[in-house]
């Protein structure tokens, strides 16, 4: 009796191997798979396949090297070619970072606030090494690298003379390289602090860059993590499986396609001398089909007797088939976005709609929120510090802090949304910064667009000696003079006056 056999014996009461305890059957369940385990979710079955991977570990170890970097491969391929996962990506991009999340000083001088973000904006024109791309769109590609690579480098550094750029560095220029000492490029201490980034060349070779010139743009899913995997990492074998039930299905399609007719026989083999069918078969007897055609139009076809000559009609691609890979891309955008958001809504009524809007708008909020973090923060801070030791801006208290203004946010009902905006705001259950951030605009900058604006309509009506309301008139009456309140004097000569009263 083999090892194993007489484990299932033990476990069984076999009366070979009575001499075991229900104890130590118990023990047995337990060492080897979880046999009998309350636990359905740990019992194997013969009805299913194992699962695979070693015992839980670490997230380094699931991700080890070579796991990455495939995934990374077959994720890039799939960007390329599937439009699905261009639209997902393309999305996450567009919604998250639109045209570009502007950093706002938070320091307690207004005029220090004010120099800074002018002097954050003229930098963030060309601020990527290579000069060819814009803060803005640096925001955009890390973006769209988190979600097809999982992560994104920016490394700290200083162009040819000596001003503050950001090199974009992508996941596959970061690992072991020729030497060992990393995981997976990542040089950690004992604590798992990084210390170093490994950049490898185009020759292979690895540059120790210190951690703290190097920003690792990532979304965090587990503490164990170096690496991260692509964001459709588990949409990599649905999406790969439809583009090839898609290419056989098209060739299918084209197949059946190029078959006009079908000539349907009783006869075993056809006759090689008369061919299939004749066009006007005198041996049987029948009309000339010329003739018939000078008196009823179109063409006519003899056929011999027991033939029939049908069109042929194509039921691919079925409905079974198109709703199979409507499932395939559902599946697919599980955990990035809804589906409903990203391909298909015509099915889904009113409230549906409004909570995949809402689940897709705090999607996009969380990519905002690692951006911000992990990317803006730090890139402000090395800016604007750079600055003030260089002197080109004076040194104030709280000069690090920020507040970000993202994109207009994703609206279902726009009318609806700025009636109840107004409401609040007028009702004070929401303040003017907060409505302003929500349209993608901040808060300062509005007040002052909003006071230029409403200088220029007074010093233009006095010129034209025109009244104000003839060039605004706003509904909630803010242009309107302020009441003249009169003063003592006023009130005496006014009640003294016959006929009027005092108020």
């Amino acid at each position: 009796m083999t090892r194993r056999n007489r484990i299932i014996a033990a476990m069984n009461g076999h009366p070979q191997t009575g001499r075991f305890s229900r104890f130590m059957a118990g023990a047995l369940r337990w060492a080897f798979g979880g046999y009998g385990s309350p636990y359905e979710g740990a019992n194997q079955s013969q009805a299913r396949g194992r699962v695979p991977g070693a015992a839980p570990g670490d997230a380094k170890r699931d991700l080890a090297p070579s796991v990455r970097t495939e995934l990374v491969r077959r994720s890039r391929y799939l960007s390329k070619n599937s439009g699905f996962v261009r639209e997902l990506v393309g999305d996450m991009a567009i919604y998250s970072t639109g045209d570009g999340i502007r950093p706002q000083a938070q320091s307690p001088d207004p005029e220090w606030n004010r120099q800074a973000e002018a002097y954050f904006k003229s930098w963030s024109a060309r601020c990527e090494v290579t000069g060819r791309f814009s803060f803005e769109e640096c925001q955009s590609i890390v973006c769209r690298g988190v979600d097809i690579d999982g992560e994104y480098f920016v490394l700290k550094t200083r162009d040819a003379v000596g001003e503050p750029v950001i090199q974009l560095i992508e996941a596959h220029r970061v690992g072991e390289g020729d030497r060992e000492g990393t995981v997976d490029g990542i040089g950690l201490d004992a604590a798992g602090r990084p210390q170093f980034y490994r950049i490898l060349e185009d020759d292979g070779e690895g540059i120790d860059v210190p951690a703290a010139s190097v920003l690792h743009v990532f979304e965090p899913e587990s503490a164990s993590a170096v690496r991260a995997a692509p964001v459709i990492q588990h949409s990599i074998n649905n999406v790969l499986d439809e583009m090839e039930l898609l290419a056989l299905e098209k060739h299918a399609v084209k197949d059946n396609c190029d078959i006009a007719r079908v000539l349907k026989s009783p006869r075993d083999l056809t006759d090689e001398d008369t061919g299939d069918f004749q066009i006007g078969a005198a041996e049987i007897g029948s009309s000339d089909p010329v003739s018939l055609q000078k008196i009823v139009g179109g063409k006519l076809v003899a056929l011999k007797p027991g033939e029939e000559l049908d069109s042929f009609q194509s039921g691919r691609p079925s409905p079974t088939f198109t709703g199979f890979l409507e499932h395939l891309r559902r599946d697919s955008a599980l955990g990035v976005l809804p589906f409903e958001f990203a391909a298909d809504s015509s099915r889904i009524g009113g409230a549906g709609v409004r909570l995949v809007v809402a689940k897709a708008d705090r999607r996009f909020s969380f990519r905002q929120m690692v951006l911000i973090g992990r990317f803006l923060t730090p890139v402000w801070a090395y800016v604007i510090g750079d600055a003030i030791e260089r002197g080109l801006l004076p040194n104030v208290p709280g000069w690090h802090k920020i507040a970000c203004t993202c994109p207009k946010r994703v609206s279902v009902d726009a009318g609806r949304e700025a009636q109840q905006n107004r409401a609040d705001v007028e009702m004070g259950l929401k303040t003017l910064s907060d409505h302003f951030a929500e349209l993608g605009a901040e808060f300062g900058e509005e007040l002052e667009r909003r006071a230029r604006d409403a200088k220029m309509i007074l010093e233009t009506a006095e010129r034209w000696e025109v009244p104000v309301e003839m060039l605004y008139r706003p509904a909630s009456g803010a242009a309107k003079s302020a009441p003249v309140v009169p003063d003592a004097d006023q009130l005496s000569q006014t009640s003294a006056v016959p006929g009027k009263r005092s108020s």
